[in-house]
């Protein structure tokens, strides 16, 4: 969307590592509290701008190997490519707030500034339950436009 609009974007990988999934990323991803998953933590730019911190959190049962590849990529792209899976729907909630600790400093600005959270629970094109993003926008960097 960044080059369709002529802006250069680009993703830098914090972390990436297999955790074990809190109760609440257990619950998105409909597994067991405890259960391993892939946890990547990623910063997104626009024109160099930070815009986005984000945490993507994988069932590694779709996606063995994964956290070998480039990280840096689109993961729509890689999905599709390297694993045969496509976005077959997702739930998006959205929430403004205060940005916390772990997305503040990442994005230039002071804990508790005004941002958007975004959770995106995804399913693959069989509706299956894949992977869920917690996106911390910054406030300034973002329009929501939806069209039912």
């Amino acid at each position: 969307m960044a080059a369709e609009q002529g802006r250069q974007a680009s993703t830098e990988v914090i972390s990436a590592e297999q955790v074990l999934a809190q109760s609440d990323i257990a619950a998105a991803l409909m597994l067991a509290e405890g259960d391993t998953v892939y946890c990547i933590r990623r910063l997104r730019r626009i024109d160099g701008r930070a815009v986005l911190y984000v945490e993507h959190y994988l069932n590694p049962r779709f996606f063995p190997g994964l956290l070998a590849e480039d990280l840096t990529r689109s993961l729509t792209d890689l999905y599709d490519q390297r694993y045969g899976i496509r976005y077959g729907g997702a739930r998006f909630t959205i929430l403004p707030g205060p940005l916390p600790n772990v997305a503040a400093p990442a994005l230039n600005v002071a804990p508790g500034s005004p941002g958007l959270r975004i959770t995106r629970i995804n399913r693959d094109q069989q509706k299956q339950v894949i992977d869920c993003d917690c996106e911390y926008w910054r406030y300034d960097a973002l329009c929501v436009d939806v069209e039912a």
